[in-house]
């Protein structure tokens, strides 16, 4: 497994007494899969992933176990979860304008991890940056790398993201609620790209989400967190078919189907 998360429990202080967020989350990635973490906002499941990455600090109390490429991050050193970012996993966060520096150039944002935490030459890192832009589906990625984020439509930034994503090759792939900004014809080719690069590279990716018609029509598992637990995983096939939690059937009854394909 790229990814295996065990009775997973995260607690923060509030007046001097603990206030528990996760309650014993368990899931689990494997290469090659797509797999969601489905559930309505303030269910965890931004937290899950945040924890996963070991994002908080002394403030949190993480107990449990995750195993990222077989590596335990419940009471790593610095330096291994370090490792562990830089080698293994890579995050794609919501809004991709946040995530670029809105006053330096595509490539110039783009190439600096390549070149600061992996010693590559900026020529050399250039090049890698127009092959991955190029295979997200950028057109001309040669002048794209010249460009600053504002110049770029909104699904044209959520590509460039992805790529920034796979520069470094990563096994595993967190994307929180990495499409739920765009439209719905931009979700599908962006969920599409992300596929095509699991099926390519083996890559494992969680997607999280809120929907669970997107999630239904894409992935190949669904957990769905509930207020920090998870209640429900869903699998093909007959994704929707298989749900008995009257939250799981909540969410299906009441969200919008948009002309999705309700079940795979």
């Amino acid at each position: 497994m790229l990814m295996e998360i065990r009775g997973l429990r995260l607690a923060f202080e509030r007046d001097g007494e603990p206030v528990e967020i996760l309650h014993g989350v368990d899931l689990d990635v494997a290469p090659g899969e797509l797999v969601a973490l489905v559930g309505e906002s303030g269910s965890g499941k931004s937290t899950t992933v945040r924890a996963a990455l070991r994002l908080y600090g002394e403030e949190a109390a993480l107990a449990g176990s995750i195993r990222i490429d077989g590596t335990e991050m419940v009471g790593a050193s610095s330096g291994t979860i370090r490792g562990v970012r830089a080698e293994s996993v890579a995050f794609v966060q919501q809004d991709p304008r946040a995530a670029l520096n809105p006053v330096r150039r595509i490539g110039d944002s783009l190439a600096e991890r390549l070149t600061r935490v992996h010693g590559w030459s900026r020529r050399r890192a250039l090049e890698r940056i127009v092959e991955l832009l190029r295979s997200v589906g950028i057109s001309q990625p040669e002048h794209r790398v010249r460009q600053y984020p504002h110049e770029l439509s909104g699904g044209m930034l959520q590509r460039v993201v992805i790529a920034a994503a796979l520069s470094t090759d990563p096994k595993l792939i967190l994307a929180d609620e990495a499409t739920s900004a765009l439209d719905v014809t931009t979700q599908a080719e962006v969920l599409a790209i992300f596929q095509r690069q699991i099926r390519e590279r083996g890559l494992g990716m969680l997607l999280i989400t809120h929907d669970l018609h997107l999630a239904a029509a894409s992935c190949d598992r669904i957990y769905v967190l509930r207020e920090g637990e998870i209640v429900e995983t869903l699998a093909r096939p007959g994704l929707f078919a298989g749900a008995s939690h009257p939250y799981t059937r909540s969410l299906i009854e009441t969200a919008p189907v948009m002309n999705r394909r309700a079940d795979a």
